[in-house]
């Protein structure tokens, strides 16, 4: 299976570092307060059932051909730090629930932010009509959107391109998940896979379906939010320098990252000491910098909104170092373009 929402492994996971403690105490101590961890929403998931339930396979980053990076010489010093989200540009936090749709939200977010910054009012736009509805595939690169089984933002700028647009939360519900506001299997959806679903990339579909909780029962193209097509998508550079001043130039921006030990972070610069950059698991976005004063100087970081809802980490949000690729958080960097609007 071939999706982007990656294996996420809890920080007591001795699996995968045997060196490691076997709580959040633990934790605590060997990163002597450099950045906390605690018991949270997913604390008494092992992580089989954390993979299975909210996350999804590790891969390598797509490269792309050159005439779709976004390259630049900085010349300019950039500020100690820039965020979006006071600025009006980012959405609320959202909870992508028992599924592995986080490659859809990061997709999503970076609309929401590309609407906003050309002038329109924020509007949550509809993440269940990518995870519905969106079934493009990457053939030569063995890559897939596969719904709940997980995706990756590139291809879901191209389906919504293809789609000629997108639906509000509100008209286009979230239901995939199971999240906080609703535990009961009544509440949630149960679509049948996206019209060309890959199988071969993305497994075997879900065992059941309801037709009438699908795409083809509830995208409805006279509800797309008027005036909102994309006519392209960008990646952006992996210095991180050029990513932190298109940040500041284009907008919140689509990322991907390795972020097996992030299922109990609490709070501070995210710097685990082994985060393997090519192993990508996870969709999120991108929104500010800043720097963090220690006994040992100044550290920067990135500022990143994830989708576990908001009382996750810092209200939604985490930090984790930057300049340096920590966890790959320069490999995947993309951004939708929004098609001139109309005359």
């Amino acid at each position: 299976m071939v999706s982007l929402c990656g294996i996420l492994v809890l920080v007591l996971v001795n699996s995968v570092l045997s060196s490691y403690p076997e709580d959040e105490e633990g934790a605590n101590n060997l990163f002597q307060g450099k950045m906390t961890f605690a018991a949270n929403k997913f604390a008494d998931m092992d992580p089989k059932e954390f993979q299975s339930k909210i996350l999804m396979p590790k891969r390598r980053a797509p490269t792309f051909e050159s005439s779709r990076y976004i390259k630049s010489t900085v010349n300019d010093p950039l500020p100690d730090s820039f965020d979006w989200v006071p600025k009006n540009m980012v959405t609320s936090v959202k909870d992508q629930g028992a599924a592995g749709s986080c490659w859809a939200f990061s997709t999503v977010e970076n609309i929401e932010g590309q609407w906003a910054m050309a002038g329109k009012p924020l509007t949550n736009l509809s993440v269940e009509q990518v995870v519905d509805c969106d079934g493009m595939e990457d053939i030569p690169g063995k890559n897939a959107d596969c719904g709940v089984f997980g995706g990756w933002p590139y291809l879901a700028y191209q389906y919504i391109m293809k789609a000629g647009g997108l639906s509000t939360w509100s008209d286009y519900p979230y239901c995939s998940g199971d999240t906080a506001d609703k535990h009961h299997p009544e509440d949630n959806c149960m679509p049948c896979p996206a019209p060309g679903f890959n199988a071969s990339l993305c497994g075997p579909p879900v065992p059941y379906c309801n037709m009438s909780q699908s795409c083809v029962a509830k995208l409805n193209k006279d509800k797309f939010v008027n005036g909102l097509q994309l006519s392209s998508w960008k990646a952006i550079d992996q210095n991180e320098t050029v990513v932190a001043e298109q940040l500041m130039k284009i907008g919140p921006l689509s990322i991907a990252i390795n972020a097996e030990l992030l299922q109990l972070y609490h709070k501070g610069v995210f710097e685990p000491h082994h985060c393997d950059p090519k192993n990508l698991d996870h969709a999120v976005l991108l929104v500010g910098f800043g720097k963090e004063k220690t006994l040992f100087g100044e550290k920067s970081f990135w500022k990143v909104k994830n989708s576990w809802g908001p009382k996750w980490g810092l209200n939604g949000y985490f930090q984790i170092k930057r300049d340096v690729g920590m966890c790959g958080i320069n490999t995947q960097v993309t951004t939708a373009v929004l098609s001139p609007p109309n005359k």
